[in-house]
């Protein structure tokens, strides 16, 4: 039993001091092998044991040459392995599937994109899924030995411990299990979440306000969820169910059926969707001119985006709409705020793509929704834009690699977040 205990306590200890070399690595760039043990007070032969692991087994640092010395012997220099180290992102939206090759910094090498088709069903969408991921791996000039893991992003109750869709309202999915599908599938580290959680997750990691530790971040597509940060730390919940602002009832006198079965949810009210479907009201009413014109050079298509262009251009109609939506976003964000006391409040998703109109008339609205209190919390665009899920799906992986977790994963088949 003390055999096996000093076994636990030196793995442990040997983790620790792991990472902690791998940090300094990273936030220096380049360093010495002298200087590593300056900083970290091991002991030269660790640091070495450490190092060398880290380049010959875990591939995430290299050597790079030596430092000049005067005197003694040069020391080795190594520096973190971000460009052979890459990761696939993927954002699977009711609009759009998105994929992404990525270092681990970020930088996006190369994208696909394609329809989402949500009327075609899940082995549809699953299959498209699939066949992007494979796409990327094939691309010319890529070595697929370099790429460690997928991140995925997905719009619905993401159940963490058995890893089923449990239900998304915005595909029409109940229990789906996709860690099972993907498992069948991938023979790479794969891991997946709710994307509203993925956003939250993006901005803690990597986004302008990464200081903060308490903030939420709603996302505002074609429904409406919302990841929430507290203590530096993504909230999921029992079940990984936490998050759900979208079903949040927000008029119960409201005939309008969300997709959920209920009515007066703040996504019946305010989503992406719901403006589409105001904006096809108003068309075939025939009192905007100018959305019809822009629909007509938009292919026929109306969406958010179509509408909110109509508002900035001017149309009064399209601008009720907007204020209709944003008074029921501003009851929603009220609620958050008298709940979690949060420092920030950002907004993503197709909707915030209005910038400074949506923006400017939710941050004059919602005073009037507030206890009055010295503290003005603020709102802000999130800061990765239509890129936000994305993000996270990234960071998802970076931070298995950085914590030496993607055997683990891999192994176990505990691959979902």
């Amino acid at each position: 039993m003390i055999d096996n205990l000093t076994k636990i306590d030196s793995y442990l200890m040997n983790l620790i001091n792991k990472k902690k070399v791998l940090q300094l690595i990273r936030q220096h760039k380049e360093i010495s092998r002298s200087q590593l043990v300056k900083e970290t007070k091991l002991t030269t032969p660790t640091i070495t044991r450490i190092v060398d692991d880290l380049i010959v087994n875990d591939r995430i640092v290299e050597n790079t040459g030596f430092e000049n010395s005067k005197a003694g012997r040069p020391s080795a220099i190594v520096r973190f392995n971000n460009k052979e180290n890459l990761i696939i992102g993927i954002d699977l939206g009711a609009t759009h599937i998105r994929g992404v090759l990525s270092d681990l910094e970020g930088s996006f090498l190369y994208e696909i994109q394609v329809p989402t088709e949500i009327e075609k069903g899940f082995e549809f969408i699953f299959d498209n899924v699939i066949d992007i991921i494979n796409k990327i791996r094939n691309r010319r000039g890529i070595d697929p030995d370099h790429i460690r893991g997928v991140g995925i992003g997905v719009a619905g109750l993401v159940n963490y411990k058995t890893g089923e869709v449990e239900f998304s309202p915005d595909f029409g999915w109940e229990g789906i299990n996709l860690n099972l599908e993907l498992k069948k599938r991938l023979d790479i580290p794969y891991f997946f979440d709710n994307s509203s959680r993925l956003m939250a997750s993006g901005e803690l990691e990597s986004g302008k306000y990464n200081n903060l530790s308490n903030f939420v971040v709603i996302n505002i597509g074609y429904g409406i969820g919302a990841g929430f940060v507290v203590e530096g730390s993504v909230i999921k919940g029992y079940n990984g169910l936490a998050g759900e602002l979208g079903h949040v009832l927000v008029d119960y006198k409201s005939p309008v059926q969300c997709k959920c079965g209920q009515y007066g949810c703040l996504e019946a009210l305010a989503s992406g969707h719901r403006i589409a479907s105001l904006g096809e009201k108003l068309i075939q009413s025939g009192k905007s001119s100018l959305l019809q014109e822009l629909v007509n050079a938009n292919s026929g298509v109306v969406d958010a985006k179509i509408i909110a262009l109509a508002a900035i251009k001017g149309d009064k109609e399209c601008v009720k709409i907007y204020n209709e939506i944003t008074d029921y976003l501003c009851i929603g964000i009220r609620d958050i705020i008298n709940v979690l006391n949060p420092e920030a409040i950002f907004i993503g998703g197709g909707i915030s793509l209005a910038g400074d109109f949506f923006f400017n008339m939710i941050n004059e609205k919602i005073p009037a929704y507030l206890f009055k209190s010295k503290f003005k919390v603020p709102i802000y665009p999130t800061t990765f834009g239509e890129q936000a899920t994305l993000m996270g799906a990234i960071s998802l992986v970076v931070n298995k690699i950085l914590n030496f977790e993607l055997d683990y994963q891999l192994n176990d088949g505990k691959v979902s977040s």
